[in-house]
């Protein structure tokens, strides 16, 4: 069966980017799939415009061959250009990016991809595949391009090209009433609908009364981090972890040592503005006199900015952005406890059985997480870091005095949901068995 792969997160650094999708794919390509075809997550960032009409979209292109013969002002001519006449031109030629920006726009975008005006890679890939597989992840929320894209591509897939279509592996945040309206006519379309976590599987429940849907798990939930004697053994000599620029020089894994990390909520452009410098100043500090030595994570290029400066006052020991996944679950799954707003690092550390802390996200994943594994806990607002900092140390020491009955716990539920993962891809699974027995 070949695949074309939507959303293929590994040109990513982030952690939980690179550490699920290694994971998905390979699910797939154990179930006898062969992806042909991959939609990487920065083309999906990327804004792509194009001129719907077609004699504007030919009077610009005549415009622009002009303008390359003249010998001289051409970087005049550009910026009396984006000043004067690009306002006047867009509005007057139609201007727009190639994804839709709702959902009552996505049959005319249709219409323009089977013309071949607009994303003629991804028509390709959708013609030339026999199943679609979207990786969801956290891309479903607020007005994300990222998820508009994936759901008009899924659109076109199932309503012009009869292609069979499945969405894994995802949160959906709906919120925002544009992007539930997408929802609310793009899910009943597909083959299968597969969730991450519990609170997006009730929310959209009321979509897809009359169609597959399943509750899984993340499939980083696959992850099995080293046990602490192989840890010890491999990462003992100082600096072992240091991924230059940033140096993990006096992280010992014999000793009890507690994880910090960020939240996809911070420094966004999208969110409130707030500096968690300070508080993670503050928390840090508390956590090493109190309990034990903190370790600092920088699983995306954001956490970088805020944990460089807070390693460097307190002379912490930082995991870089680019630690190999494996090593950072082997880090995280050993760890005594471990703070984060982070889906990914808290599936890693779950993984080994530590006690995780949350902090609120960009979305109510890390909220879903706690109810998934079982633990009733607050998960605090990382926008108010500097006045949840005593009630987060409270909660760690009360982690860490469980010991062995609560991590052993922990990690039964994640060998659990680590086995739920694998419903991702049942859709997979269950076409390969219909094709043996018709070949038997």
């Amino acid at each position: 069966m070949i695949v074309f792969f939507i959303n293929d997160t590994s040109d990513n650094a982030n952690w939980g980017c690179r550490a699920t999708t290694q994971a998905l794919t390979s699910m797939i390509v154990e179930n006898g799939a062969d992806i042909k075809s991959r939609l990487y997550l920065s083309r999906m960032h990327e804004i792509e415009e194009y001129i719907p009409n077609q004699i504007c979209k030919k009077l610009e292109s005549s415009f622009q061959s002009a303008k390359k013969l003249l010998p001289i002002g051409k970087r005049s001519i550009n910026r009396l250009g984006k000043k004067l006449i690009s306002p006047w031109w867009d509005k007057l030629s139609g201007r727009r990016d190639v994804v839709p920006e709702c959902f009552a726009d996505f049959e005319g975008f249709a219409q323009d991809l089977m013309s071949n005006r607009i994303l003629t890679s991804e028509r390709a890939s959708i013609e030339s595949c026999d199943l679609v597989v979207i990786n969801g992840e956290g891309s479903i929320y607020d007005r994300q391009r990222k998820g508009r894209m994936m759901l008009f591509l899924a659109y076109v897939a199932v309503k012009h090209f009869h292609k069979k279509c499945i969405l894994v592996n995802h949160t959906a945040d709906i919120h925002d009433p544009i992007m539930e309206e997408i929802v609310a006519n793009v899910y009943p379309l597909l083959d299968d609908v597969v969730f991450r976590e519990p609170l997006s599987y009730e929310a959209c429940s009321k979509f897809l009364e009359n169609s597959s849907t399943t509750l899984a798990s993340d499939a980083a939930f696959t992850y099995q981090p080293l046990s602490q004697a192989h840890l010890i053994a491999v990462a003992s000599r100082d600096g072992y972890f240091s991924v230059w620029p940033d140096s993990a020089k006096g992280f010992d894994p014999s000793k009890p040592y507690i994880c910090v990390g960020g939240s996809s909520i911070y420094l966004r452009p999208d969110r409130p503005q707030y500096d968690p410098v300070p508080g993670f100043l503050r928390l840090c500090q508390l956590l090493n006199e109190q309990i034990a030595p903190v370790i600092l994570i920088a699983p995306c290029y954001t956490d970088q900015n805020i944990f460089r400066p807070v390693a460097k006052t307190l002379k912490l020991p930082l995991i870089g952005l680019h630690t190999p996944t494996q090593q950072a679950a082997d880090i995280l799954g050993n760890a005594s406890a471990c703070i984060s707003g982070r889906w990914h690092p808290s599936i890693l550390a779950l993984t080994g059985g530590t006690p995780i802390v949350t902090l609120t996200a960009n979305t109510y994943k890390t909220q879903a997480l706690l109810q998934q594994i079982g633990l009733e806990a607050t998960t605090f607002d990382a926008l108010n870091l500097h006045q949840e900092i005593d009630k987060i140390v409270e909660l760690t020491a009360s982690y860490i005095d469980q010991g062995n009955d609560l991590r052993n716990r922990l990690k039964a539920e994640a060998s659990i949901l680590a086995n739920r993962s694998y419903r991702n891809i049942h859709y997979l699974a269950k076409q390969n068995s219909r094709a043996e027995l018709v070949l038997q």
